[in-house]
């Protein structure tokens, strides 16, 4: 019986000192913060910023503070990380992480394509294996006069737009991108449009997403004859990474009176 108790009490005094030796070990190395700024060494190096600075970018708050309430601790105060670029690669930091590409490198899976241009696209920026991952669409308000282009859920492109005129209306519904041409020309009864860039077929009836350099009333009024207008650097932005096949939700009212209502 004294020999059990014997046994029992080393049993415990082993126990006790694992909990007093190495445990403290272990929860220090998961809360290692060198510089005590609210964020770990792990996340810092993720960041990009200085392990030994609570304060990377000396704007007078931690850089731990900065991260979670979604401010960049790289440009100062007020700067938000969707609106910081540290790798300058056209892929804001906030974006970099939701992607979970480096915000540090502008090519973080080294394939040749920078970060940006593969979101975009609908590949990761992070895998090389050239499968596209992400679901992507585009959508038309005409009542705000708006498209969006989505990625994975975010909205990336907002652009201003002129949709069909009250009695020339484009078309609501669900359609896709049928036919990609650089260049063309309309004409009709009253319109003759030479030389118009980046064109989108989206509708049989011959409804497409175009450049436009007639007019500049894009997100004010409508416009056309049942096409989408972009400005030609917006069509053109938007053609760059379009693809056949990408779906088009059109929906919204046409304003009344052309004009968007404030």
């Amino acid at each position: 019986m004294r020999l059990e108790i014997r046994n029992l009490k080393l049993e415990i005094g082993i126990m006790l000192f694992a909990l007093l030796f190495f445990v403290p070990v272990i929860v220090c190395a998961e809360a290692l913060d060198t510089d005590g700024d609210g964020l770990s060494d792990e996340d810092e190096q993720m960041y990009y910023t200085d392990i030994n600075n609570p304060d990377t970018d000396g704007d007078g708050y931690p850089d731990g503070l900065e991260v979670k309430n979604g401010y960049s601790p790289h440009k100062g105060p007020g700067v938000q990380m969707h609106q910081n670029d540290y790798d300058g690669d056209g892929l804001g930091d906030w974006l970099e992480i939701w992607f979970k590409s480096d915000i540090g490198k502008i090519d973080t899976d080294g394939d040749g394509h920078n970060d940006f241009d593969e979101v975009m696209r609908g590949f990761s920026p992070s895998e090389k294996d050239g499968e596209k991952k992400f679901r992507r669409w585009i959508e038309v308000d005409r009542s705000r006069q708006r498209l969006y282009y989505f990625v994975n859920k975010i909205k990336l492109l907002n652009l201003a737009v002129s949709t069909g005129n009250p009695w020339t209306e484009t078309p609501k519904g669900d359609f896709e991108i049928t036919k990609m041409i650089p260049e063309k020309s309309y004409v009709g009864a009253d319109y003759n449009l030479k030389g118009v860039k980046w064109n989108m077929l989206f509708n049989t009836g011959g409804y497409y997403i175009h450049g436009t350099y007639w007019h500049n009333d894009f997100g004010i009024r409508t416009h056309s004859h049942g096409c989408v207008n972009l400005s030609t650097q917006d069509a053109g932005l938007l053609y760059k990474y379009m693809d056949i096949g990408v779906p088009i939700r059109i929906y919204g009212d046409t304003p009344k009176n052309r004009a968007v209502e404030s």
